[in-house]
This record gives C-alpha cells, structure tokens and sequence, in this order.
C-alpha cells in the first residue's frame, strides 16, 4: 500500500491524511459523548451520519480554500483534488464507525467504547506507519502524538456525556 500512496500526487496525500485523522478524531469523540447519554442506536446513526455530511463538507472546502489561499497565484487543479480525496478518505472513515450497527442494533460496543477506540487506533497506527516509511522518520513520535490526542477526545468527550446524561 505505501507505493500506492507515493504515486498519488502531494495534495491526493495531504486529502487522504487529514480526512482520516480529522475523521477518526472527531468520530471518536462524538461517540464517545453520545453514546454515554442514550440507549437509542438510531441517535448514534444520525449523529454520524450528520458527522459524515456536514463535517466532510465542511473541511473539505476549508481545504479548499486553505491550498487556495496557500499558493494565491496558482492555478492548478491541486485544491479541487485535495478537496476530493479528504472528502472521501474522511466520509468513509466516518461511516465506518457504524459497521457494528450493520450486525446488532446495540450499542453494548459503544458505550463501552471498545470498538471505537479499537477502529480508531487502528486508523491511526495505519496512517502513522505510513506517513513515517513515507519521510523515513521514525513511528514513535506520530504513535505518540495519537495516542495523547485518542486518550484526551476520549476521556473528555465521555466525561461531558456522562455529566450531562445524569442532568437528563
């Protein structure tokens, strides 16, 4: 997979990172927050789903318009690629949280949240292992930095789902 991802051009690249990181990190959180304050699998469904529209939609024009604003006199078709390729990488990310959903209408895995811490340490060691082979550097820092960022999401954003549940 790592030659594939080198023959893609920098901006498919720059997509295709940040869409999985952004998509894993605030998948995470948001089910980490939700699923601690219902026993309803469908609010899950539309709160991810919603996630995948309009966050996807969202920073991917931001991209957009970031590569715009970058390189003000160019006009390649850079941007409108890395809007793509950040725009699917990080929808099907998102829309992966629900695979559990797919086999049981229970949401036991989320609020124990072990499948997606487990799917998003996943991603991001994919991700981490890729991008260091790619620049020769080594893993740890990026494992590091992911995990810190994974732990703290998690940790927060199920602490104010737990608070607000008991003011329900």
């Amino acid at each position: 997979m790592n030659k594939y991802l080198k023959t893609f051009n920098n901006d498919t690249r720059q997509g295709i990172f940040f869409g999985i990181n952004s998509g894993v990190l605030t998948t995470v959180g948001v089910i980490a927050g939700i699923s601690q304050t219902t026993t309803n699998p469908m609010f899950i469904v539309v709160s991810v789903l919603s996630l995948a529209i309009s966050d996807c939609v969202g920073e991917a024009y931001g991209m957009y318009l970031s590569k715009k604003a970058e390189k003000i006199s160019d006009n390649n078709f850079g941007p409108v690629v890395a809007m793509i390729s950040m725009f699917i990488a990080k929808f099907l990310t998102v829309v992966c949280f629900l695979i559990p959903l797919l086999f049981a209408w229970n949401l036991k895995y989320y609020k124990n949240l072990i499948w997606p811490v487990l799917y998003s340490a996943f991603m991001l060691i994919i991700i981490d292992i890729k991008l260091s082979k790619m620049r020769g550097e080594d893993v740890k820092k990026y494992l590091a930095s992911h995990a810190v960022l994974l732990f703290v999401v998690v940790l927060s954003t199920r602490f104010i789902g737990q608070i607000l549940s008991k003011l329900n």
